[in-house]
């Protein structure tokens, strides 16, 4: 059975520390009976609302590979692609390092581009990969795509 690639970053100490951060920040104003203090309050737990809620959809990062299928989480729900489906893969970076953008042709004939956040997920990369290459050999890889399986060959992590 197919299991989903585990996140390659632990997301409790930040928001611990930034719950912590807050909370002494409001607490600080909160006493300090300056005017103004309820709307530094409101700014100080908007960032931290904005902050949270950037952690927790990194968190909803998603990929698993299960035979001639890739699932990865896309609006919200589930999705599954079909390796006969894959037509292009797109490399764009994120401050984790490169994540993949895939187009995939569509029922109508149409093409839509689904995200593999690979760069958020233990071992993404190869997984990925090594999907596309046993799978979906067919697919066009731009130039940085290109670049990171031939260092993932060098590495001995893709074949």
């Amino acid at each position: 059975m197919a299991h989903p690639l585990e996140l390659s970053y632990h997301w409790q100490p930040p928001v611990l520390f930034a719950s912590v951060g807050a909370a002494v920040c409001v607490g600080a104003v909160a006493r300090s009976g300056a005017a103004g203090r309820l709307a530094v309050i409101l700014l100080i737990l908007t960032l931290w609302v904005f902050f949270v809620t950037l952690v927790w959809r990194r968190t909803r990062a998603y990929l698993m590979v299960d035979g001639d299928h890739l699932v990865v989480r896309r609006r919200g729900r589930l999705q599954v692609l079909e390796a006969g489906r894959l037509v292009a893969v797109r490399q764009f970076l994120t401050p984790h390092g490169p994540s993949y953008k895939l187009t995939v042709r569509q029922d109508d004939g149409r093409t839509g581009t689904w995200v593999a956040p690979v760069a958020l997920l233990r071992s993404g990369h190869s997984t990925l990969f090594g999907w596309i290459l046993a799978r979906a050999p067919e697919a066009e890889l731009d130039r940085g795509s290109r670049r990171t399986l031939d260092q993932l060959r060098v590495k001995g992590l893709v074949t």
